[in-house]
């Protein structure tokens, strides 16, 4: 046994460590249970709104992308779907069942995490568990608009893979993983390459880290990466399979619209500067002191995550959730590394921690926004319409979104949003603005064909409610340019709005969808 780890047993026949340890789980209780109130001020956010109802629709016998045009792979809705299915077998709401889902993610993420850990035996296991409510807080308070989206979940159950390498890099005592434990963390490390392929990066990592570490490759052929890999291949063969649309039709729809529309200089103008403040606090916590194997394998990760986000080039909080969750936990884990020669993790400068507290209230920054439905708005459209039909004209989802389930009503449109003809309309003024006519061309007719079939369907299944999204100025210009579009709105009156939507009601006088008679006119 080692000199830390008698002090410690000392230290339990006193009585000392266990009271630390009630206060530990008395502290964990406390985060759970604030936590909960904490969240309402999003509720469901609106992309999970859209992944429920896309659930209900395919639970209900809808085809995914078929009648169903989802921008992500099949792996979206399946994650999803066990809560709205016990949901409806429970008669529960499907956003209180995926708030609880999530919640239990997170507690069997870190769960699991605590296990790898304890059998790994680290030096500063001690402080890390005192330490816990923090981590229990990065994952149920610190995600605020992120919380429940998929790279929310994914980071939950990736944390044990990330310490299970680093357990690798080092094994305390020439310990190794067991089996079960190896296959444990490798299962909930592939749901984040499952939400989105690229993420396998932060696998590889790392993985590269344990193989420069040990001077060996054989890591990378350990369990977990054969669990990962296994599975990522029985996920391409069930893609093929069951989904073959989404890699013949989405997959090329979005590279030549949804992956061409990039904000590289917002990206690197929100996230950089808070990133970089928080790279450098690495050093300043404990300067002099090598990162240990966990601080190394968590920082690694981040900047991993961090090619995603910049890739992607959206800067959605959510997309930077990943990158910052791992940075701040290779913060608190820099803050409990024991220094190999005096044990104690020592005490960090109290202008050291003041820095640390800002970092992390400036990364949360972007994750306190909310994108909820005005109440007023709310209040008026359900006195005016009970369970209504509900379409969208506008590229943001969150226009439409979760406000349609918050008013009782059923979404009647393929897409979540007008997203594919926002982002043509766009394309297609950038190739203009660019003396590319061809390709300003190629745009407009797929903006011209999406918008006919929208006409189409909007004239098929004449919702009672159509809610128009102001902010999207050029979606609405080209709209009030065409006739027919302006024809068909004529037969709806606005009933509410807000800054960001206009809900406009069917008129009395229509009916909800044409007779057969008036179809053959």
């Amino acid at each position: 046994m080692s000199a830390l780890q008698d002090r410690l047993a000392s230290r339990s026949d006193d009585g000392s460590v266990p009271k630390r340890r009630v206060w530990t789980l008395v502290l964990l209780a406390v985060v759970l249970a604030a936590a909960i109130p904490w969240q309402t001020r999003w509720g469901v956010v609106s992309d999970t709104s859209w992944i429920i109802t896309m659930c209900e629709r395919m639970l209900g016998g809808d085809r995914l992308y078929v009648d169903l045009i989802e921008a992500n792979p099949p792996f979206t809705p399946w994650l999803f779907m066990p809560a709205v299915v016990l949901a409806h077998k429970f008669g529960i709401s499907p956003e209180i069942a995926v708030l609880g889902y999530s919640y239990a993610i997170c507690l069997l993420g870190l769960g699991l995490t605590v296990v790898i850990a304890r059998c790994a035996g680290f030096a500063e296991n001690a402080t890390l568990f005192a330490l816990l409510p923090l981590f229990l807080g990065l994952l149920v308070i610190f995600p605020g608009n992120a919380f429940t989206q998929r790279e929310h979940l994914g980071m939950a159950l990736f944390a044990p893979l990330l310490v299970l390498t680093a357990w690798r890099a080092a094994p305390p005592e020439g310990r190794t993983p067991s089996l079960p434990l190896a296959l444990l963390a490798g299962f909930g490390g592939s749901i984040l390459v499952l939400v989105k392929p690229y993420y396998a990066l932060i696998v590889l990592v790392p993985a590269l880290y344990v193989v420069w570490r040990r001077r060996s490759i054989r890591p990378l052929f350990a369990a977990e990466y054969w669990v990962i890999g296994l599975i990522g291949v029985a996920y391409v063969v069930a893609v093929l399979h069951f989904y073959p649309q989404f890699l013949d039709a989405i997959y090329p729809m979005l590279v030549d619209t949804y992956m061409r529309v990039r904000n590289l200089q917002t990206v690197l103008l929100m996230y950089g500067p808070v990133y970089l403040v928080g790279l450098l606090m690495l050093r300043l916590l404990r300067p002099g002191l090598p990162h240990s194997p966990l601080v190394a394998v968590f920082a690694l990760a981040s900047l991993a995550a961090m090619v995603p986000l910049i890739y992607q080039a959206k800067g959605w909080p959510y997309h930077a959730f990943p990158a910052f969750s791992l940075l701040l936990t290779a913060l608190l884990l820099r803050t409990a590394q024991i220094n190999p020669i005096t044990h104690p993790p020592g005490a960090i400068e109290p202008r050291r921690k003041v820095m640390l507290a800002a970092v992390i209230t400036a990364a949360a920054i972007p994750f306190m926004q909310t994108q909820s439905p005005n109440a007023d708005l709310i209040v008026k459209v359900r006195a005016a319409v009970q369970n209504p039909t509900v379409a969208l004209v506008g590229s943001d989802i969150a226009a439409g979104h979760p406000l349609t389930r918050m008013l009782g009503g059923t979404w009647i449109s393929s897409y979540c949003s007008d997203w594919l003809g926002g982002f043509s309309l766009y394309l297609s003024a950038t190739e203009a603005r660019a003396g590319n006519p061809a390709g300003a061309d190629h745009y407009r007719q797929i903006f011209d064909h999406y918008i006919d079939g929208k006409l189409d369907e909007l004239k098929t299944k004449r919702p009672a409610l159509i809610i128009i999204q102001k902010t999207d100025t050029a979606m609405n210009a080209a709209l009030s340019r065409r006739q027919d579009y302006a024809s068909f709105l004529s037969g709806y009156g606005m009933i509410a709005e807000d800054d960001n939507v206009r809900v406009m009601q069917r008129n009395a006088g229509l009916s909800q969808a044409p007779s057969p008679g008036a179809a053959s006119d």
